[in-house]
């Protein structure tokens, strides 16, 4: 049911691509019936389930052969899958990295083998090796969350101070600076004029980095800030750039009587909207998620890699990231936040979820 429902989640707001494809030429190689290998980062998260289902149907269906692989968050594993992506003469590899730097030896072996590659939503750092990037826009993502943050703990209409926490993703993967560092671009005109305070101190991205994403990590760093400066003060929102992660969060809070009618739940803000968190946004527990159109970004990465294969250079080019060694050609995507009061506009109105399927159980 939880698979069901994401994947009616990334479809709730697909984006029409008509506009923005690229034109198809004759000119070059035909390459149908090629190996496409996609290497996902874990087959944990739901979201990767999604979208790699998702390009794996769109390639078969245009006569490519695939070669979809999860690497269950363990480099050496994602490593080895590429590998043998290599062997068997791959044409393309979609690579969404766990950590980008352990696969350089990796990506300079299949360029000299001709091979293309595409980073999908995590940029591939420090290589020459990597011929595009498919990603949402990470640091407008941050900015978003910040934004959500501060409206959430009503930093514009409250007396301060206003006492919040900051959580970031793990350190090895390239979208965690992009997003802590939109979202404090929002956050630290407040932390500036004094209205809002990061009670703890800790407001570097290395002092708030979480290994993994975990939610357990996340609730049990909450839970340590809790009892370091909280026995007396009050918190008021926590930026969290994950839904596992702000569930952990809520969870710690809870704990200690957050969520109640006499101490409120702070604001929490989140990132994919996945079930779980819709279901504790529409119950008045996390705050806010940002919502990723799964869809839109996996029919862009076909598209790309259907487009390079054909010779085609018309690629519709967003903008470049610098993955500090060269300026990589990107097709960003938006997103938008979600909250309690927008959930009927965008998924009971089109018939996506229902509002009993968002009941606590």
């Amino acid at each position: 049911m939880k698979k069901a429902l994401t994947i009616l989640v990334s479809l709730a707001l697909v984006v029409s691509l008509t506009a923005c494809m690229p034109k198809q030429t004759t000119n070059g190689e035909d390459n149908t019936g090629s190996l496409i290998g996609i290497s996902m980062p874990t087959s944990t998260d739901e979201r990767w389930n999604v979208e790699g289902e998702l390009m794996r149907k769109q390639f078969i269906e245009a006569g490519y052969e695939v070669d979809l692989q999860y690497a269950d968050d363990q480099v050496s594993d994602q490593v080895s899958q590429i590998e043998n992506m290599i062997t068997k003469e791959a044409k393309f590899l979609i690579i969404c990295p766990i950590d980008s730097e352990s696969l350089s030896e990796t990506l300079s072996k299949a360029k000299r083998q001709g091979i293309k590659i595409l980073a999908y939503d995590r940029l591939l750092m420090k290589t020459n090796d990597v011929d595009y990037f498919v990603g949402f826009d990470n640091e407008s993502i941050g900015n978003l969350m910040g934004q959500s943050l501060m409206t959430g703990i009503g930093a514009d209409t409250k007396e301060g101070p206003l006492y919040i926490e900051l959580f970031a993703g793990a350190l090895d993967d390239s979208n965690t600076r992009y997003y802590f560092n939109g979202a404090m671009k929002m956050i630290k005109p407040y932390i500036d004029s004094g209205k809002v305070i990061v009670k703890s101190g800790q407001t570097s991205l290395n002092e708030v980095a979480t290994p993994g994403w975990g939610s357990l990590a996340a609730q049990n760093r909450m839970q340590n800030l809790l009892s370091a400066h909280y026995t007396t003060d009050t918190l008021a929102g926590a930026l969290s750039p994950y839904d596992g992660m702000s569930l952990g969060i809520i969870d710690a809070l809870k704990a200690v009587g957050y969520g109640s009618a006499d101490r409120p739940m702070p604001a929490v803000t989140g990132e994919n909207c996945e079930l779980p968190s819709l279901i504790s946004i529409w119950n008045d527990e996390q705050y806010s998620s940002i919502f990723l159109d799964l869809e839109l970004l996996s029919r862009r990465a076909v598209q790309v890699v259907k487009a390079l294969l054909s010779g085609d250079e018309t690629l519709a080019v967003t903008t470049t990231y610098y993955n500090e060694v060269k300026d990589v050609d990107c097709y960003l995507a938006d997103a938008f936040e979600l909250t309690k009061e927008t959930i009927p506009k965008y998924f009971f109105e089109r018939k996506t979820l229902t509002e009993e399927e968002l009941k606590l159980k």
